[in-house]
Formats: C-alpha cells, structure tokens, sequence
C-alpha cells in the first residue's frame, strides 16, 4: 500500500468557461489565464506537462498526482469541472478503467444519504501487473474506516446484500483481493485513499460492490468483519480512459455535461 503514486498518468479533465466566445477578450488572454491557473491550483502536485485546449474546454494533465487531487485542485478555482478520463502516460492502451460511486448509506437504499456525506473510487489498470485505485470520501466521522470490494453486485439492502470480501484466491481475512486497507477521515470529514495493487485487476471488479465501514478494519484473520458496518456502498462500473469519452451531452437526460454536474452538486448540497 503506498501513500502516493510511482507511476506516471495521463488524465482528460473539462474544466469550464476558460474562454468566452461572445467576449472581446483575446483568446490568448484565457489562455494564458487557464495556464495561470493549473500552475497555481496544481503547485503542490506532482505534475510534469498540461496542455489547454480551449476549443474543446479540455485540459489533459500528466503527472504522478491522484486524479482526485487534480481534480479538488482545479475545483478550488471556482470553475466546474468534470473527470473525462484517464490512463497511462506513455499512450500506450491499458487494461481498462472503472469508476465506483457510492451511493447508498447504511442497509437501505431508499434512505436518502445524510447532507454532504458522498465517495467515489477510480480504478485505472496501468499495465497488467498494476492497477491504480484512487478513493476519497465526504461526511463521515472522522478516525480510520475499512475499504473493501465485495464478491457481489447486490446493494439492494446496501452492505448486508454485497455478499462477502472479494476473495478469489481463498486467502485469510487482511489478505483477500478485496481488502484495500482503511480511508483515514480527518476532522473536516474528507478523507482519501491511493494505493496500486498488484492482485485487483479492473476486469474482475467491474460489477462487483465497493463498501466502507464505520470503523477501522484491523486487517487480521480472525474476523472477516472487522470494522464493523457498512456505512457507505456502492457498484463498480466500467468508466472511460483517456480520449475514451468526448460527448458532451448525456444521452439519458438530454442535458450538457455541465448541465448534470451541477444538479448533482445541487443534490449534495440539499441532501
């Protein structure tokens, strides 16, 4: 488990209303505006090359930083922006990518989740002995809480219908495919999680359920739910790599992208 990342990736971000087409100010004026911008937001990164394309409202980023943290750094301007996609620095095609939004709170999904308490995990398989996983999480108490991806698709009842621990291998408790240790959440509720491991392959999650508990998961054989509940659950989808993705309309709701992004803001922000 590492704190940071070793390898180098390459991610699509949509960052908003870099240029105004109906304004007089000179193209070149957002441009070097949006390049003023990622040096500032991104200064703490590990970032090694960006490009803004303005026509498209695209900035692809090379780095060795999380794509949360690029994305939370970018947010911080005040713009809106949205993930595309994400992959391996040298261009070459990876393994796939997954995305897992956790959605559901508790045992019953038809509760609505508490006011600003939301998660998400990136799963990006960097070449075949790598996979890149990328989680962060809001509201929830603070301390350490168990991360685990969970042998079945099924939150009809939240945690206690995701069945048990991925386990393929038959190992002990602490040691299973599924056990991704624990997300540390600080006193502003926010925590995160990155690691890379050799064992989870994107292909064999996707499908499947991603679960944090409410306490710390020790990590030992002796319980295989250790941490206690589930608080937080969700399912693993397939999601797109970088240039996989270039709508900008979603076709289930006919809306903009930006469009979505901010009812779903708005959602979390009512919640």
């Amino acid at each position: 488990m590492l704190d940071g990342i070793c390898r180098s990736v390459r991610i699509s971000v949509l960052h908003r209303c870099y240029y105004n087409r109906a304004a007089a100010i000179p193209r070149h004026a957002y441009l070097i505006s949006a390049q003023w911008l990622i040096n500032t937001s991104c200064l703490l990164l590990d970032i090694k090359h960006f490009e803004v394309d303005l026509a498209n409202e695209r900035v692809v980023i090379e780095g060795h930083a999380a794509p949360s943290k690029i994305a939370k750094a970018l947010k911080s301007t005040g713009r809106t922006v949205i993930l595309r996609g994400q992959g391996p620095a040298t261009g070459a095609s990876h393994g796939g990518a997954a995305v897992c939004i956790f959605d559901t709170f508790g045992d019953n999904p038809a509760l609505p989740m508490p006011s600003n308490t939301n998660g998400l995990a990136r799963f990006v398989q960097i070449d075949k002995e790598t996979c890149l996983i990328d989680l962060t999480v809001q509201g929830l108490t603070p301390g350490k809480h168990g991360v685990h991806i969970h042998e079945l698709g099924d939150i009809s009842r939240g945690w206690m219908s995701a069945g048990d621990h991925f386990n393929p291998t038959n190992e002990d408790h602490g040691n299973h495919v599924g056990d991704l240790g624990n997300v540390e959440v600080g006193t502003d509720g926010w925590g995160d999680l990155v690691l890379e491991s050799s064992r989870v392959r994107v292909s064999d999650v996707i499908g499947r359920s991603m679960v944090i508990t409410e306490g710390e998961d020790p990590c030992s054989p002796l319980n295989s739910w250790q941490g206690g509940r589930g608080v937080l659950s969700g399912i693993i989808a397939r999601s797109a790599g970088t240039f996989e993705n270039m709508k900008k309309v979603c076709a289930c709701s006919g809306k903009t992208l930006w469009e979505e992004a901010r009812i779903q803001q708005d959602k979390k922000v009512s919640n």
